[in-house]
């Protein structure tokens, strides 16, 4: 069996111009990868990476009904926000993590 390439997801904005016509502009590539790939490549259990998606943290998507895919560099901008912020693991962000629950994040508290 052959392993799956990683998959490469180019988001794309459409503009309106005052001439009337429309432009894409193409955005900058994004990796999307399966659960367990994005786990080997950021060191974080694919448990924790549904949990994160649970809460909000970060994106999932499912393109399938038998896989979901995350984005990595997600998950690294993540690991380093905490990094970052030594407090960022509180008592109501800890609480919403182990029940899976999504708060709304203010800008003071982020």
């Amino acid at each position: 069996m052959t392993p799956k390439k990683d998959t490469w997801y180019i988001p794309a904005s459409i503009m309106q111009l005052a001439d009337g016509t429309t432009m894409v502009k193409p955005g900058r590539a994004i990796l999307r990868a399966r659960a367990a790939r994005t786990a080997a490549l950021t060191g974080v259990s694919r448990h924790v990476l549904h949990n994160l998606a649970e809460c909000g943290y970060i994106r999932r998507c499912q393109p399938s009904p038998e896989g979901t895919c995350y984005y990595p560099g997600e998950v690294e901008a993540f690991i380093r926000r905490t990094e970052e912020e030594p407090g960022f693991w509180n008592q109501v962000r800890i609480r919403a993590y182990l029940r899976g629950e999504t708060i709304k994040e203010s800008k003071s508290s982020s």
